[in-house]
């Protein structure tokens, strides 16, 4: 007979780990840790990916890099059906059939482009947001099969890797995604002793509560690990850029981020022309590039009259009105504060402010404060926004006119008279500025900003422009 020590415990009843114990303890919770955020971050956009389908959404794995590091191959884009009742997304990427002809192999696929014009015969001018050049043949409403509505990043390699004649690599994934189920099994399901208080039965087998768990997660494992390799749709080469999308987060519809992109440079860019009225004897000065796209002249400028490079109907201004269309897409999805009046001025606060009569008009002395915050922007929006004679737009507070935009969608005019403005000045149709003006000292317009005209021209005299600061 064994005898027990004070108390009637067993001498075995209390152990303390042993140092290599503890360690190897440690060891298997960061294995089973790691594992574990890599499946749920997995199956997190891999639901991302195929969820939508079940609401109509479609999905592409794109095939090509011809957008890194924006986009890179084995990205997943979700698009939804465009309705018959809504019109061409200009600046917006769609999803469309290009037919074998328009292709160097003569084989059609899908394409992602921007759409960065229309055309006067009904159809609309697409581009590669990394080419040079827009795409040569004009795209008709009937071939787009989709606008794109989300990026989810890096989901679409495997099915990538099969497609394009990798299954060694998509083996290699595969694999190392079943050894992080099975750590992730092994650590947090772990095998249990025929102890009475283990949830094991008395011949030592485990309780269904246990089994349940492990089954649950080696179903739910194998699922994504079937969904990933069998693509979501048909593949699609890609020109997607995170201003359509978002790369570093899962949210749905996210606004694309509000920047000039490739406009950055122009002081003054117009779809049909650009038009500087004032007399060769009188100075004035245009501090950007100018240009025209897709077709445009530039007339009434000297050489001495501007220090920028101009680019008329170049790969360079028509990448420069890709990205000025798609500025004004994320300019006009900003959900907006309407301005109870249609008069602005006295001081302005940071924020999106819309015309409640949709016209805008700058009278006097306009302030931008933006209350110390050096990112803070101003987004003026109505149908069309003048400028009053006199008018005079400051900054303060830390305030930037690289952060203010003024977004008509139809016309902005700067009228007769010493205007001063601040801010990208973006329009639909025609920006004028000084028409008519004679010559006289109180008719003089700076400009720290841009004027751009996505379907309209350019008609300024007595004009000086910087780019913003």
């Amino acid at each position: 007979m064994t005898s027990r020590p004070p108390g009637g415990s067993s001498p075995t009843a209390h152990r303390t780990p042993t140092g290599a114990a503890a360690l190897w303890g440690w060891a298997r919770l960061l294995m089973g840790t790691a594992a574990q955020i890599y499946l749920v971050l997995l199956a997190s956009l891999a639901a991302i990916a195929l969820v939508p389908a079940l609401f109509g959404w479609h999905g592409t794995v794109v095939q090509t890099g011809s957008m890194a590091p924006h986009i890179d191959p084995g990205d997943v884009v979700l698009f939804t059906d465009l309705p018959a009742d809504q019109p061409v997304p200009v600046g917006g990427v769609v999803q469309f059939r290009s037919p074998g002809e328009a292709q160097p192999d003569d084989v059609g696929r899908l394409i992602l482009h921007r759409i960065v014009g229309d055309n006067d015969d009904g159809t609309y001018t697409t581009a590669g947001d990394a080419n040079a050049d827009v795409d040569s043949t004009p795209l008709t409403r009937e071939q787009i099969t989709g606008q794109a509505r989300i990026l989810v990043p890096f989901i679409g390699l495997p099915a990538l890797w099969l497609g394009t004649g990798r299954p060694l690599t998509a083996a290699l994934w595969a694999g190392s995604t079943v050894l992080a189920l099975l750590v992730t099994l092994a650590v947090f399901v772990p095998r249990q002793s025929g102890r009475a208080d283990s949830g094991t039965g008395d011949d030592g087998t485990q309780e269904l509560p246990v089994l349940a768990r492990r089954g649950a997660l080696a179903v739910a494992g194998t699922t994504v690990l079937a969904g990933l390799l069998v693509p979501p749709g048909p593949p699609s080469a890609a020109a997607f850029t995170a201003r359509t999308g978002t790369r570093a987060s899962w949210q749905v519809a996210a606004l694309p981020p509000v920047t000039a992109g490739r406009a950055t440079a122009f002081a003054l860019l117009a779809r049909t022309a650009v038009n500087e009225g004032t007399p060769a004897s009188v100075f004035i000065s245009i501090v950007g590039d100018i240009g025209t796209s897709p077709a445009g002249s530039v007339t009434g400028l000297s050489s001495n009259e501007h220090n920028g490079t101009l680019h008329r109907n170049t790969a360079v201004s028509a990448g420069a009105m890709a990205d000025a269309n798609a500025l004004a897409a994320a300019l006009d999805a900003r959900s907006a504060t309407p301005t109870p009046t249609p008069t602005l001025t006295g001081t302005a606060s940071p924020g999106v402010h819309t015309s409640s009569t949709g016209t805008l008009t700058v009278s006097g002395h306009l302030v931008l404060d933006a209350r110390g915050d050096a990112s803070a922007q101003f987004i003026f929006h109505a149908r069309a926004i003048t400028f009053a004679h006199g008018a005079v737009v400051t900054l303060t507070g830390a305030a930037r006119a690289a952060n203010v935009y003024w977004r008509a969608t139809e016309t902005i005019t700067l009228g007769r008279g010493n205007v001063t403005t601040r801010g990208t000045h973006l329009a639909q149709g025609r920006i004028a500025g000084n028409v008519g003006a004679t010559g006289s000292l109180g008719e003089r317009h700076t400009v720290e900003g841009r004027l751009i005209s996505l379907d309209g021209a350019i008609d300024v005299a007595y004009t000086t422009t910087s780019l913003p600061a």
